[in-house]
């Protein structure tokens, strides 16, 4: 097998957001249809923030006193500014555009929700007792960022994320990422131009998912950080829009001992592949991760924390499986669209017990996706 070693030169998109407080506190193939106070000593750090457009910003001392998304206060939630008051947006093609910024609309229904947590509850029950299940999805876009005036734009992704979680039978371990990336709102974790989230905010998904399975999660500090200019994504050409602000995509690389190797739909035909294709580019540039919608993926880390696990996912997945990998010895990166194999046999086959669910708030509320997971367990 092929080393998948990707060692580049940092390209830093984002200023470090450290606040000197102390004391106590309390979400490659796009798919445009599949689609959640610290009492503190005063600092006198100016400290750079990243606003939503991937846009350093210089934040005030009086801010920094407001607790500026100190890491402490994971309650804290940010305003987002809007330099625009008066513009209402538009809507193109389906895509509502705000200040160059195209966001994908949510229609999400109580009902879909219900069904979402009910086919992964029924897969959980078809997988037995012996295998742990947990559960992650990703608001998009347009539930994070948006200033508070859009709000009745669509519906409210936190409300219907909360009805899932609180919809799953009891074995299954919900992963909470929205309030984590509400936290971090003014960070760059979503593309202008794309329905994707960033590699930062899949970083933040993947602390919580640590969190909840009881395992110490990689540093950001400990991996390289790499930069592809001049990304334009699906919902660019969607609005036939070239007004929309210029993307770029982060990702990160390992040091770590990693093999990869690429299965086709049915499981089979093993090849030499790798985790990160560095050479993505333009209209292809998320490709980076997993070199896109892969059907199965398996990585082996000689360095990772002697544990296997299954990731079931779509193209939301493909940027938080890379940190997946840096983690475990052993990882299966299933996209659930494109396998034909039966989920169940397949863990059993490979000796895993634990399988993460991740799939963004859009994917769970469509029908044919659903279809898709309830069927890795039907045959």
């Amino acid at each position: 097998m092929s080393r998948n070693k990707f060692i580049k030169n940092t390209s830093v998109f984002f200023a470090l957001l450290i606040a000197c407080l102390f004391g106590s506190c309390s979400g490659n193939k796009p798919e445009a249809s599949e689609n959640g106070s610290v009492q503190s000593e005063k600092s006198t750090v100016i400290e750079s923030a990243v606003d939503s457009n991937g846009e350093k910003t210089k934040s005030s001392v009086e801010e920094n006193e407001q607790s500026e998304n100190s890491e402490e206060d994971e309650g804290y939630i940010p305003e987002i500014s809007d330099p625009t008051p008066d513009s209402e947006g538009e809507t193109v093609n389906g895509i509502f555009v705000y200040n160059d910024v195209a966001y994908e609309l949510f229609y999400g229904s109580e009902g879909m929700a219900k069904y979402y947590a009910e086919t992964i509850s029924d897969i959980k029950t078809a997988l037995g007792d012996g295998i742990k299940v947990y559960n992650v999805v990703v608001p998009t876009h347009v539930g994070v960022d948006l200033p508070a005036k859009f709000d009745d734009l669509c519906e409210p992704q936190d409300e219907y994320l909360n009805t899932i979680v609180t919809s799953y039978t009891s074995d299954v371990i919900g992963v909470n990422v929205y309030d984590k990336l509400m936290h971090h709102r003014n960070e760059y974790l979503y593309f202008n131009s794309d329905h994707h989230w960033t590699a930062l905010a899949a970083y933040y998904a993947y602390e919580e998912f640590a969190k909840a399975a009881g395992i110490e999660p990689i540093k950001l500090s400990e991996l390289t950080e790499n930069k592809i200019d001049g990304y334009t994504g699906s919902l660019a050409y969607a609005t036939e829009l070239e007004t929309l602000k210029e993307d770029y995509v982060t990702y990160y690389t390992s040091d770590d001992d990693i093999d990869c190797t690429k299965y086709d739909e049915d499981g089979e035909n093993p090849e030499d592949y790798m985790l990160i294709h560095d050479y993505a580019s333009g209209v292809n540039s998320y490709g980076v991760f997993l070199g896109g919608d892969t059907p199965l993926l398996v990585t082996n880390n000689k360095d990772g924390n002697g544990k296997k696990i299954a990731v079931v996912k779509e193209s939301y997945g493909n940027a938080f499986s890379p940190f997946i990998a840096y983690t475990y010895s052993e990882a299966h990166f299933i996209d659930f669209r494109y396998v034909n194999f039966d989920l169940k046999s397949y863990l059993e086959e490979n000796g895993i017990d634990e399988v993460i669910f991740i799939n963004n708030s859009m994917a769970s509320a469509t029908d044919a996706r659903c279809e898709e997971l309830a069927n890795l367990v039907k045959s």
